[in-house]
């Protein structure tokens, strides 16, 4: 029944075409044509309610292309959607890395993070900037929020970084405000430890925590984090400084490597220091 309500309603219009051939043929053949006027008036009026009668009933092929053309759209408009989301977060993220240029002497080499990889404890990421855009070994690479790692492998096109957040990564850092300096490394998950400071020194929840000159290997005074704990350690003479990373590499999206290598003769004679002295770890 429903197949044949569907064939009736796609050629509704062809079916009243011959039912009306039909019924003018045969009038014609059994009467005079001028007493047909009337009648013609009749019929016309007739088929006009018929169509009417059957107008409300949905056409099943139009029904589907509509449904159709409803779903592409609501597509490309979802589509649309996501893009204006992106391009606004974009957007205010690029605006904060243009202040970026005015807070070094050193240029900067914007790059897109076009891959991350997690072994174990060791966290890498790929960029797509390489040696023809001017990247090399031991460039650091940082963003609006502060240091992301350091550049420890170039092609032409790519490079890959060792971020902060690696447990082979040492950092020579110190505390903003008191000047206090130590070395920064990674306990795991999102925890930076400031290791080395003693009992005494003042060190406090909230300090910020920025390179320091120290280092051979990143330039001075780029953030690094903020302590979140500051206690005395059981049996040592130190304290346990706990540091949240100022970067959030979950959503690392764009950075800019620092064009500045280290000193490489600075470099070779804390090697040779390093070679004649086992358990030295250089920052």
């Amino acid at each position: 029944m429903r197949g044949f309500i569907e064939f009736v309603v796609r050629f509704k219009n062809a079916i009243t075409l011959i039912v009306l051939v039909v019924m003018s043929l045969s009038f014609m053949s059994i009467g005079n044509l001028s007493d047909l006027g009337g009648f013609r008036a009749v019929i016309v009026g007739s088929i006009g309610w018929i169509q009417s009668v059957f107008a409300w009933i949905p056409n099943p092929v139009a029904l589907k292309a509509e449904n159709t053309a409803l779903r592409e759209l609501n597509l490309q408009l979802a589509v649309e959607a996501a893009r204006s989301r992106q391009a606004m977060l974009e957007n205010a993220t690029l605006r904060s890395m243009l202040k970026l240029p005015a807070m070094t002497d050193h240029r900067l080499i914007a790059a897109d993070v076009i891959g991350k990889t997690t072994t174990q404890q060791r966290n890498y990421a790929t960029i797509n900037m390489g040696r023809a855009d001017g990247v090399r070994e031991d460039m650091s690479v940082i963003n609006d929020a502060g240091l992301v790692g350091i550049v420890i492998g170039a092609s032409e096109h790519f490079a890959v970084l060792q971020l902060l957040i690696n447990r082979d990564t040492r950092v020579s850092a110190k505390v903003q405000r008191t000047r206090v300096d130590g070395i920064v490394q990674w306990e795991g998950e999102n925890i930076l430890v400031l290791k080395n400071v003693p009992r005494t020194l003042d060190v406090r929840v909230g300090d910020r925590i920025l390179t320091s000159n120290y280092s051979a290997r990143y330039p001075a005074n780029i953030v690094i984090g903020t302590v979140r704990m500051a206690d005395d350690e059981a049996n040592t003479l130190f304290r346990r400084i706990v540091v949240d990373p100022s970067v959030n590499f979950s959503t690392l999206e764009q950075v800019f490597v620092v064009d500045a290598k280290p000193n490489p003769e600075r470099l070779a004679l804390e090697r040779r220091i390093d070679e004649r002295t086992p358990g030295r770890i250089a920052p």
